[in-house]
């Protein structure tokens, strides 16, 4: 596929999957052996660990939206610079819920390979959330 039709696809993540709630084109659009990695949960290998990995912040960030800045792609890989939005209303590992509104930055890279998202990397800027989430002290307090 052309680095644009992988855009096309990668968009599909970010337009449906999340921001619609259409968690039902997961399997259309991801590898069934997808490798995942993410710092919180580490690597898992297969969709539905990829499910259970996506279950988990839909607990905790019911209704969490993303907005797209940008998407640049070369060959197999996309890359995606977002910012996600969510309140905290349900337990995230060790957090009872706080009702706090948070933003939070990042970026993921995408492998593509047969039309589908074959690995996926996802670096957010997981200690401003904690700190938005008051898990940890923002500098200087």
């Amino acid at each position: 596929m052309s680095a644009e039709q992988n855009k096309a696809v990668v968009r599909r993540v970010y337009d449906e999957m999340l921001n619609q709630d259409k968690r039902s084109i997961i399997d259309e659009i991801y590898a069934a052996d997808v490798v995942t990695h993410d710092p919180f949960m580490g690597t898992v290998t297969g969709v539905d660990a990829f499910k259970q990995l996506l279950a988990t912040f839909d607990t905790a960030f019911p209704g969490h939206r993303v907005k797209v800045h940008h998407i640049l792609a070369e060959g197999d890989l996309v890359s995606v610079v977002h910012t996600h939005t969510a309140k905290h209303t349900g337990q995230f590992m060790h957090l009872a819920p706080t009702g706090r509104e948070i933003a939070v930055n990042g970026i993921e890279v995408f492998r593509m390979a047969d039309g589908k998202i074959a690995e996926f990397w996802r670096h957010d800027d997981d200690i401003g959330m904690m700190m938005q989430l008051g898990a940890i002290p923002a500098p200087g307090q």
